[in-house]
């Protein structure tokens, strides 16, 4: 499946994927090893999350082809995977929206790179 990138979105990731990073659109929910345990909640939550290039991303089977090379994502938000995935820039904000045909899914995602979250 493949994932818009809209060219202000590309702009704000471009430089982990220049790095080398893998890049993970991440459903909150609490599975995973970048979701922390009891951190899910009643809402859609998605985050960007960038990872080294050597960190085990196995919990995201699923890989999004996209202008900027995979993005992975994990079995568990697959119902999301609908015509018409992008992540854009809302304007007024400068945050991260997906959404897909059907619906706006997340108008508020995060990019957090994990490297630095780590090493705090």
């Amino acid at each position: 499946m493949r994932i818009k990138l809209t060219t202000e979105a590309k702009n704000k990731l471009v430089a982990y994927a220049e790095k080398g990073k893998k890049i993970i659109l991440d459903l909150d929910d609490g599975l995973g090893r970048f979701s922390g345990e009891g951190d899910c909640a009643l809402i859609t939550k998605f985050r960007v999350i960038i990872v080294d290039s050597c960190e085990d991303v196995s919990d995201y089977s699923i890989k999004l082809n996209s202008s900027l090379g995979d993005i992975y994502f994990k079995e568990s938000a697959s119902e999301f995977l609908q015509a018409g995935l992008e992540l854009k820039v809302n304007p007024k904000t400068q945050l991260l929206v997906l959404k897909n045909d059907h619906e706006m899914i997340d108008n508020c995602v995060n990019i957090i790179d994990f490297g630095v979250v780590k090493s705090k």
